[in-house]
């Protein structure tokens, strides 16, 4: 039966674990989109310890013939300080730093490539507008680094332009590399019938990225059953709460040489909940248009405001330019 799991809201994803005392097997109930792509792979690869054993349309039912293998660590896994750098945008959302945590470790635990790409690729499911590309890139850094692999070549192409391209030339010189590809819904059926056999062949473990909105991948791996089991680790971005989007903000303006006061802080909360309707949720592309517009204004300042900040007074410590209530009026 074709995986449904995408049509669950995070909030309402669950992973539930039944063992009784006298008894050797567990099962596990998984409507959590990321528990389901583990135990997916864990059916397929060790078919004697997991299996499948209902699928409910809204999540799914596995056996695990031995439940010792259920174990529970005295701390958890976490990114490192320097993965949470490089991820800095996304750290601080629900989920995230688990998510990723999970990818990172599934790639490192993937020894079945055998120099070709067809496990171990990963999918990014999210809105319009909240960093699915900028989500890509990083983890492909992350995972170049984990693999040390220096100057890896990464392309980055929508799905509409694949299906015009020439892929056997294209994957030969990202070889070893990574290629992420934007609104990979549109990918048409050549064009998987050409990748899912170009990913079978020597690519040096090339890794391949798909990111889209849930309803276009989902149709996407629906009507390819094949091409999908190349694609065992998976992320998905929550729709984005205004704290996490005022922390986008903030973060954005400090890696280009700027801090929100708390004046600034409120007046960007005012902003993003104008924006916010029942039938639109505000996306980290526009409180980044917000943050260009704040950021503009400050640099439109008269020459008496911009000796002040050359003394310090419109800087914090770090000499990061602070952005002020009235850089946010629209």
């Amino acid at each position: 039966m074709a995986d449904k799991n995408m049509t669950v809201s995070i909030e309402e994803q669950e992973v539930c674990i039944n063992m009784m005392r006298d008894e050797k097997f567990a099962t596990i109930y998984a409507s959590d989109s990321t528990y389901i792509t583990k135990l997916d792979r864990l059916c397929k690869e060790s078919p004697d310890m997991y299996s499948l054993i209902q699928d409910t349309g809204r999540g799914k039912k596995y056996l695990l013939k031995d439940k010792t293998l259920i174990s529970f660590r005295a701390k958890k896994r976490e990114l490192t300080d320097e993965q949470k750098k490089l991820f800095s945008y996304f750290v601080p959302v629900r989920g995230m730093s688990e998510q990723l945590v999970d990818v990172l470790e599934q790639d490192k635990n993937c020894t079945n490539r055998k120099g070709t790409s067809r496990t171990g690729n990963l999918l990014i499911i999210g809105n319009k507008g909240n960093g699915k590309t900028v989500l890509a890139v990083d983890v492909v850094k992350a995972i170049q680094k984990q693999r040390d692999i220096r100057q890896g070549k990464v392309a980055i192409v929508t799905g509409e332009s694949l299906n015009k391209k020439e892929l056997s030339n294209i994957i030969q010189k990202l070889r070893g590399g990574a290629i992420i590809i934007e609104k990979a819904g549109k990918l048409n059926s050549r064009t998987v019938e050409e990748l899912s056999y170009l990913m079978e062949r020597k690519t040096g473990e090339m890794l391949f990225v798909l990111e889209d909105q849930r309803k276009p991948l989902e149709r996407l791996m629906t009507a390819n059953p094949e091409f999908k089991k190349k694609f065992s680790s998976k992320l998905e971005l929550p729709v984005f709460i205004n704290d996490e989007l005022v922390t986008f903000g903030q973060t954005y303006a400090k890696e280009n040489g700027y801090k929100l006061d708390e004046m600034g802080i409120l007046a960007l909360y005012s902003r993003i909940d104008v924006m916010q309707r029942e039938d639109h949720a505000v996306s980290v592309a526009e409180v980044k248009e917000i943050m260009d517009e704040a950021i503009a204004h400050s640099q439109k300042a008269n020459v008496k405001h911009l000796v002040k900040r050359v003394f310090g007074r419109s800087t914090d410590n770090s000499d990061h330019i602070i952005l002020k209530e009235d850089d946010f009026k629209s």
